[in-house]
């Protein structure tokens, strides 16, 4: 951007969108499969299911519950979504979904036996056709109940005598049933010599979860229970240990000429902010989480000095220190249990508290170890309710990992499967943030832009890309030691500073990038800010010369780029945004209109011209659907004039960053030879099972066009020859959502 001659962003108004009718269609093929044969493959599989379940009945937390649980087969090409009314008309409730084609089911005794009967006229008769969409009834085993990280802990500790775990429930059983079944499991703990960690507890979806800690050789047991919907090691938060104390000393005075109680505000969960006595005016607010009295780090400081300042080591020869934004200090941490468990009623309550105040929450938190992808994590599914809930944003840190310590080469430590995100990371609603080296170290096997040798990648649950962005950090040697330069330096305690490294320190300042982005949006809107972070990311790679499988590597270690906030706060006479929030339902699809000046389609050259679409949706969300969480998406395509004044088509031949069911749809393409006038983006609702035809589903939609030769004040001609139609984002209110 121009940043000598900032412009407001232009909003396109209702005016300038069409909306066109939309016929969801589905069409059901005869699969011509042999009734009688596909008929046995069912019956077998429900008399297994009886059997196990008559076997494993003794003892069961739900033995004295009239419900049977199994598991649902669906062949390739179906989805539970698409057969969901005959699952359920022929007694089957989903209770849950593993993925498009699996789904854990219950039903009654009685329900159960009508089903065998129903196969079996399907089977003897050709009836009840809809059988044919069924693949397969199976038992739920208690292997697949357990997380694969957990399984592969069992097998590496072998010597164990005992686990900490989380047991949680079958989605959705009665809340009478699943009351019983909690008390029956914590009295089946206990038979085994175990015990409870803490009081049983629910999800946001009302989903038990009972943490106790269990003799080794009891997992299986408890996996078995018809109760238990999945099993998996109790994850902890832990900060780490700064790499040099008071590498320098420097006067800590804000500039004069800031207005601090203007700033925006980031609440900061984590450990406390302890700032020295001339910065406490931007930290109005200090809270503390019930039992975090008395635990004192320097972690909560030095991410809220990332937050204030961004890069504060390239401000320390200033004589004044520029904020950009102010910290909530919420300190979540305590000196003895940072569990999972107590994570999420820690944050609950800080959300609950501070939400009306700011929109977005710093989160420099993960567990150590990579996530298992194919379940949204429990504090990553929470999070998600909170954000849906409060309307606000979780900016997370990717994790860290230890890998730099025995690898050799940034190559190996990329292929190492333990550098995958960690808890709460795999957050779909939230943004997570990786980190790139910023200055060059010989020792380093992160050159500049690379990677950061410490920084966890995607892919995140369900294999979406994550993370969804980077920004510059430290990097970090192989003896551990972190080499201070200006992105390594952070505030410590007493007013010293750090030289540290991680992931902590990025969030932070993609945190600070988000606040600065709401102070340019009409009514803060935090999802506008976080469609024009997105738009503004400056990718290290030519999308035009990679293949599909390199852009889904590189969106899995970049996300959509680097965060640059400069590039986004404002248009330039060069480069012009045009912003919308709105929202869709699944009958209508809309064509939004931006204008593309006269004087850009009269410029001689290849490539003159370079459009970035970013659409960011607000889903709904769903922890029992599995892989189907988000309950929708919504697809955006870019229409150009051609030479000859026809809308055509004109996305980029690698989709980059352009996946189905994902919260964020964003590309750009360069363009020459076209005319002048209505360009248009045509966006497109899809949505899931349990989405009704008239749910409005919100979004919001940054559209920038640029001139690539930087000769041509397109701001000014695009207000010219619009006369008016979009007005500067300044003098537009919004609806509050």
């Amino acid at each position: 951007m121009d940043n000598s001659n900032p412009k407001q962003h232009l909003w396109i108004p209702s005016e300038e969108v069409v909306e066109v009718p939309k016929k969801p269609i589905k069409i059901t093929e005869d699969r011509g499969l042999d009734h009688s044969e596909h008929g046995s493959k069912l019956s077998h599989g429900l008399i297994e299911i009886l059997s196990a379940y008559d076997k494993l009945k003794s003892g069961d937390s739900l033995s004295e519950e009239d419900i049977m649980v199994f598991k649902l087969v669906l062949p390739e090409g179906e989805t539970i979504a698409g057969q969901q009314k005959f699952i359920e008309a022929e007694g089957m409730k989903i209770n849950a979904v593993k993925d498009s084609r699996h789904a854990i089911v219950t039903s009654s005794k009685s329900m159960f036996e009508r089903l065998r009967g129903r196969v079996g006229t399907y089977k003897d008769h050709n009836k009840l056709k809809g059988y044919q969409y069924i693949d397969g009834f199976e038992i739920y085993t208690a292997e697949e109940k357990q997380a694969s990280s957990l399984r592969h802990y069992l097998e590496q500790q072998k010597d164990a005598l005992t686990i900490d775990i989380q047991m949680m429930f079958i989605p959705h059983l009665d809340q009478g049933a699943q009351s019983k079944a909690v008390i029956k499991l914590t009295e089946k703990i206990q038979q085994a010599e175990g015990r409870l960690q803490r009081e049983p507890y629910q999800l946001s979806d009302g989903t038990a979860v009972v943490r106790a800690l269990v003799p080794m050789s009891s997992i299986n047991s408890f996996a078995n229970d018809q109760a238990i919907y999945r099993i998996e090691q109790t994850g902890f938060f832990k900060v780490m240990t700064p790499s040099a104390l008071n590498p320098f000393n420097s006067l800590l005075n804000i500039d004069p000429n800031v207005d601090v109680e203007s700033l925006p505000v980031v609440a900061v969960l984590d450990t406390g902010v302890e700032f020295p006595q001339d910065l406490e005016p931007l930290v109005p607010i200090h809270w503390e989480a019930p039992n975090c009295s008395g635990y004192r780090n320097y972690h909560g400081t030095s991410v809220a000095s990332k937050v204030v300042f961004s890069h504060i080591g390239l401000q320390l020869t200033n004589e004044y220190l520029v904020p950009r934004a102010k910290v909530i200090d919420c300190k979540i941490y305590n000196q003895d249990n940072n569990s999972q468990d107590a994570m999420i009623e820690r944050i609950r309550e800080a959300v609950e508290n501070f939400a009306p105040l700011t929109k977005i929450f710093n989160l420099s938190s993960n567990i150590d170890r990579p996530i298992d992808g194919d379940e949204l994590s429990i504090l990553g599914y929470e999070l998600d309710v909170l954000m849906s809930k409060y309307k606000i944003k979780f900016v997370i840190s990717a994790g860290n990992h230890p890998l730099v310590t025995s690898c050799s080469t940034l190559e190996e430590i990329l292929e190492d499967d333990d550098i995958r995100i960690a808890e709460p990371a795999d957050s779909m609603l939230g943004i997570t943030v990786g980190s790139i080296v910023g200055a060059h170290h010989e020792p380093s096997v992160s050159k500049v832009n690379d990677i950061a040798p410490y920084s966890r990648i995607g892919p995140g649950f369900a294999g979406f890309y994550k993370p969804d962005l980077v920004a510059y950090g430290a990097t970090q040697y192989s003896d551990r030691r972190v080499p201070p330069d200006p992105y390594a330096i952070v505030l410590g305690l007493d007013g010293n500073f750090l030289a540290d490294c991680g992931t902590s320190y990025t969030a932070p300042i993609v945190a600070g990038d988000l606040a600065e982005l709401t102070t340019v949006v009409s009514d803060n809107d935090i999802v506008l800010a976080q469609a024009l972070l997105y738009n503004g990311c400056q990718q290290l790679w030519d999308t035009k010369k990679i293949t599909q499988e390199e852009a889904d590597y590189i969106g899995n270690i970049y996300g959509r780029g680097v965060s640059a906030p400069h590039i986004s706060k404002y248009s330039s006479p060069h480069k012009v945004s045009f912003l919308r929030t709105g929202t869709l339902n699944r009958l209508t699809k809309q064509r939004v209109k931006f204008h593309v000046p006269t004087v850009q389609a009269q410029t001689s050259g290849n490539n003159t011209t370079k459009v970035t679409i970013t659409c960011i949706t607000d889903p709904p969300i769903d922890k029992t659907k599995g892989s189907d969480y988000l309950g929708a998406y919504i697809r955006a395509s870019i229409h150009k004039l051609d030479k000859s004044g026809k809308n055509v088509g004109a996305n980029p031949k690698v989709r980059d960053n352009m996946n189905k069911w994902d919260t964020c749809y964003h590309f750009s393409n360069t363009y020459s030879g076209f005319s002048a006038g209505s360009w248009e983006v045509w966006l497109e609702l899809f949505t899931r099972w349990g989405i009704e035809n008239d749910d409005e589903i919100p979004y919001a939609l940054v559209v920038t066009v640029e001139d690539l030769t930087r000769t041509n004040d397109i701001y000014s001609a695009i207000v010219r020859e619009t006369a008016g139609r979009f007005q500067p984002i300044s003098n537009v209110r919004l609806t509050v959502r």
